[in-house]
């Protein structure tokens, strides 16, 4: 057989091969969109783009009982959509109606949009854009108010929703809240550094010594400092390694290029005003429960700072309900996580719309 030919045959099999691959992604995306679909009769399930300060962006709605509170939760990550981890929101969706929004800039709305279309990359804007969800989604799910939960770096957007626009919500959560990233970022690294040798483990010890503490000027040095965390607690860095596998696993190509794109962008515009959040700018008055689900053992976001800021604040409820876990509590302690939402956050949507009906 001639060189050509065998060339010819070379590609054909890799063709089928790549082929074969892609019709299994597919299926494997299908099995688990049947295995996850919303069944039960008053239940909600939707995906789909609304228009939002300006441009279309991607919002997911479920639920098993459209009556339950309308629970907003805002991803962490610089752009980290939380919707390829339907999964492990499952049992929260017997109990609320879970939303999860692609902001300005992330998942399929950068998809949707690109760089050239994402307008106005701030933190302003996309609390803004979050503030104007808000009231869409009150609308659109006939709810006096929602709840709103800011996880991590979406935290920054939430606590800002919650300062501006009380009105739209019965209560802030506020998880793994960044309050001023100057200080948290300095208590990490020793932190971090501290549990890594405490653990023996020398040589990343040594690599984040050379890297030095924060401030850093760009964000490829902040991930360094992020990566020595995921190592130093194994239960968060595990749990974020099978998110990344369930990422891989349940998105099409095209949205695996969004999402990388997305994390470059995000990176590139927002990095700058992410170290320099601080929000005790926001005020001490808040005119909305506050609530705070964190973990005792959290390197990246630390219950003591937002401890503090807790005490400070001025709101008509505050409550502190720690865990014993980490970073990404709510997927390393999902049962005592789910607990704490039922029994320090559900209330009080329910009690104020028994309330408003009476």
């Amino acid at each position: 057989m001639s060189a050509i030919l065998w060339s010819v045959l070379v590609a054909a099999v890799l063709a089928g091969l790549v082929v074969v691959w892609l019709i299994s992604r597919t299926l494997r995306r299908w099995r688990e969109a049947a295995r996850l679909k919303i069944r039960t009769p008053g239940g909600i399930q939707e995906a789909s783009f609304v228009r939002i300060g300006g441009i279309d962006q991607w919002v997911q709605i479920r639920g098993e009982d459209r009556s339950n509170p309308v629970l907003l939760v805002l991803h962490g990550g610089m752009a980290m959509s939380y919707m390829p981890q339907t999964e492990a929101f499952r049992p929260w969706e017997k109990h609320f109606t879970v939303v999860q929004w692609d902001r300005r800039g992330v998942g399929r709305t950068f998809g949707r949009n690109g760089p050239k279309r994402s307008g106005e990359m701030t933190l302003d804007r996309i609390a803004a854009d979050g503030i104007e969800l808000a009231a869409h989604l009150r609308a659109r799910l006939g709810k006096s108010k929602i709840l709103l939960m800011g996880h991590s770096m979406g935290s920054m957007i939430g606590v800002t929703m919650a300062a501006r626009g009380p009105e739209h919500f019965h209560a802030y959560l506020a998880t793994e809240q960044i309050v001023t990233m100057p200080e948290n970022e300095a208590v990490t690294y020793r932190m971090t550094l501290e549990r890594l040798k405490a653990q023996g483990q020398a040589k990343e010890a040594r690599r984040l010594e050379r890297l030095g503490p924060p401030p850093y000027r760009s964000a490829m040095r902040w991930g360094v400092k992020q990566g020595m965390a995921e190592k130093a607690d194994h239960a968060y860095g595990a749990t974020l390694k099978e998110m990344g596998r369930r990422l891989v696993r349940l998105y099409s190509l095209k949205d695996l290029m969004d999402f990388f794109a997305a994390n470059q962008f995000c990176g590139s515009r927002l990095f700058a005003q992410w170290m320099a959040f601080d929000a005790r700018r926001l005020g001490e008055r808040f005119g909305l429960p506050v609530v705070v689900i964190q973990g005792e053992d959290d390197l990246m976001a630390p219950i003591g700072l937002v401890s503090a800021w807790l005490d400070g604040l001025q709101a008509p409820i505050k409550r502190l309900a720690p865990l014993k876990a980490g970073h990404l509590s709510m997927f390393t302690a999902p049962d005592a996580f789910l607990e704490a939402l039922l029994t320090q956050v559900r209330p009080l949507a329910v009690e104020a719309e028994r309330s408003r009906a009476a």
